[in-house]
């Protein structure tokens, strides 16, 4: 390395020590906002040093051991400080700092021969950028959240013509009204959520292995055969029976909340835009 390779890495650690106060003064920064400027700014100055064919970054990182001097130095005739006072906790941040300089020069900066990015690396941080930017607008509006779902497929003209379909298709006559709007919504959902043709797939299913799962349009965990029309009636007998033990309450939210946990705000949508009819 020789002398002049020395000097290299004390004005690297210069450069590093007045950058720092720049940044200190200027902002406030703490001591892990040092520690990543530090490395930052060591990798600049090696991507430099590198593109000028600069011959002195296989040892790069003892510039921060220069830095630690120059701030031993500063701190004790410029500031009267004590820089080896433990509540600084001075000597373990440039152990460290140190430490990581030495694992990335020997990681980094000594296996490669170009240390900025090259076309390469941008296409893989341009399409990286793409995929975090379509993954926080997906998070932002909720595109697959239940919710969003509602709002996006079954609007209240939807949750109309759907009333109107299953209405026609299985006629519905019991006493309590309200239970009856209640049904209606929780066929909508399970029907929104398990179409026909899935439901078709899965009586075959049922069929071929005789395996209890959920079956019918109401999608009833049953361990025989059941049709469309036997899952309803089967969820009636059932709300029927929760709603005449609290029938003091007569609110059909705690009914339905009680029926159905994951999906209770969905039905719930439902049901007040059915109740209106």
């Amino acid at each position: 390395m020789g002398l002049v390779g020395w000097i290299y890495y004390l004005i690297v650690g210069l450069i590093l020590f007045l950058s720092l106060q720049f940044l200190q003064k200027k902002y406030s920064i703490s001591k892990l906002d040092k520690f990543v400027f530090s490395n930052l700014l060591l990798v600049l100055i090696t991507g430099i040093s590198f593109h000028f064919l600069i011959p002195y970054t296989s040892d790069i990182f003892l510039s921060f051991a220069f830095l630690m001097m120059i701030d031993i130095i500063y701190q004790g005739y410029f500031l009267g400080r004590d820089f080896f006072d433990k509540e600084e906790k001075n000597l373990s941040y440039y152990f460290l700092l140190i430490l990581f300089g030495f694992f990335m020069n020997q990681a980094f900066f000594n296996r490669v021969t170009e240390v900025f990015l090259t076309g390469e690396d941008f296409r893989l941080i341009i399409w990286f950028l793409f995929f975090l930017f379509v993954y926080q607008f997906i998070k932002k509006e909720q595109i697959f959240s239940h919710r969003e779902r509602e709002k996006v497929f079954m609007s209240e003209e939807g949750v109309f013509v759907q009333y109107a379909k299953l209405k026609y298709r299985y006629p519905l006559h019991f006493d309590q009204k309200k239970l009856e709007s209640v049904l209606y919504a929780i066929m909508i959902y399970e029907n929104h959520n398990r179409g026909k043709l899935l439901r078709y797939f899965d009586n075959i299913k049922y069929r071929m292995t005789g395996n209890p799962g959920k079956l019918g349009i109401m999608q009833v965990y049953s361990k025989k055969f059941i049709t469309d029309q036997e899952s309803i009636d089967l969820v009636y007998k059932k709300l029927q029976k929760s709603y005449e033990k609290n029938k003091s309450k007569k609110d059909m939210k705690d009914l339905i909340t009680s029926y159905s946990k994951t999906g209770a705000s969905d039905i719930i949508y439902l049901y007040n835009i059915i109740d209106k009819i």
